[in-house]
């Protein structure tokens, strides 16, 4: 006799398609990761690390030095531009110095932008950009008549 239903068997070739969609599924999110990671920029600071180390004990003399001008800063930005108050120790606006930055994002160098900052008296300096929403860096230079110099990047926010 024979039975009434037939139940299905999970023969070789169900498992050969288990393992095959399996690991096809793997190497396809693994090509589509590597294919981003290699069109998208590289978010280098440094093009050699090895190079950029050497200078390693300059850049904290440097760093030491600028904490001890005793220099604040406070940036403040909207969608037309930033600008930079920069004071001292006391307190005092700092007026006559050459301030020059760079705004860039940290994902991409697309929307690099030089700045030019004016010096709007008291210490505080502003600049004209374009600002879209999102991340933003602002690296800041400054330098007084006396040799005495500050460099530092500072991160923000533009909601819109």
């Amino acid at each position: 006799m024979a039975t009434a239903a037939s139940e299905s068997q999970f023969t070789g070739k169900h498992m050969l398609a288990w393992v095959v969609s399996f690991f096809g599924v793997i190497i396809a999110v693994n090509l589509t990761m590597a294919y981003f990671a290699n069109s998208t920029w590289s978010g280098l600071i440094v093009k050699n690390g090895y190079v950029a180390s050497q200078s390693f004990d300059q850049d904290l003399a440097r760093s030491k030095t600028q904490e001890a001008l005793g220099w604040s800063v406070t940036i403040a930005h909207d969608v037309s531009g930033v600008s930079v108050q920069f004071t001292d120790s006391a307190g005092r606006g700092l007026s006559g110095l050459a301030v020059s930055g760079q705004l860039r994002r940290p994902a991409t160098d697309r929307q690099d932008q030089t700045l030019a900052f004016r010096n709007d008296g008291a210490g505080s300096y502003s600049a004209t950009a374009t600002l879209a929403s999102g991340i933003w860096e602002l690296e800041v230079d400054a330098a007084d008549g006396g040799g005495e110099t500050y460099r530092k990047i500072y991160r923000f926010v533009v909601k819109g």
